[in-house]
């Protein structure tokens, strides 16, 4: 085990990053419940798939949605983005209808790698049952309906939330292909001044770059609000 993996050493790093972030975070946004935040996080703290300036910046988008928002996810994985954006809704009817097969399964290669790999060490074949006991632990079943689907099949079963969602957050399939299509096939269920973002961009995944720009320069989005580490964020 490498040594910052020590659970010592482990716990330490986190303090310090967690609690220097949290500092700023509190400057800039005093009305947010960063307390919550924090709990969310110790929570996921020996899962590095996110910095918390990402994290943080779910927490801020879901957290200025009205109460009782609709929000989809598209790429769950495990459920730390979802909870991290579970954690910031108000209401008890807000939603998180989490998009994912839960199978690690893309056409990007460097994605299908890194999953294979992921899962071998896990010694199953489905992140489902992990999600939920995410889900359990932090108390948000409530706020979470997972749809187990490929992200265009699930397009096609929530289509009667076209229009009607505010916040979407893609961050599925990383190929070029494969975001170009999540974008056309999601971007009409927001809202109109409903909020679209976007993890991966300016990263790796040239692809999810690129579908992107395509899209911002053929006026898809009405303005960008923020980015925060590879995350973007557009008003439509």
């Amino acid at each position: 085990m490498a040594f910052k993996h020590w659970p010592l050493v482990r716990d330490l790093r986190f303090a310090q990053k967690c609690g220097r972030f949290l500092r700023g975070a509190r400057k800039r946004r005093p009305d947010l419940r960063w307390d919550e935040f924090h709990r969310i996080a110790r929570h996921f703290k020996q899962d590095d798939m996110g910095s918390f300036a990402e994290r943080g910046y779910l927490f801020q988008l879901a957290s200025d949605l009205p109460a009782g928002a609709q929000v989809v996810e598209v790429g769950s994985w495990m459920g730390a983005s979802t909870c991290f954006i579970a954690g910031g809704l108000k209401g008890d009817i807000a939603r998180i209808f989490a998009v994912d097969n839960f199978q690690g399964l893309s056409t990007c290669g460097e994605d299908s790698a890194w999953y294979n790999r992921h899962f071998q060490k896990l010694g199953a074949k489905s992140t489902l049952e992990i999600f939920r006991k995410n889900f359990a632990d932090l108390g948000f079943a409530s706020r979470a309906e997972p749809v187990v689907s490929d992200s265009l099949a699930a397009a096609r079963t929530l289509a009667a939330k076209r229009g009607a969602i505010d916040f979407i957050f893609i961050d599925g399939d990383h190929s070029y292909d494969a975001c170009k299509a999540d974008i056309v096939a999601w971007a009409p269920f927001v809202k109109r001044g409903g909020v679209i973002a976007f993890h991966d961009f300016g990263s790796r995944a040239d692809g999810v770059t690129r579908a992107i720009f395509e899209e911002t320069k053929g006026g898809r989005f009405a303005e960008i609000i923020g980015v925060a580490g590879t995350i973007i964020a557009f008003r439509m």
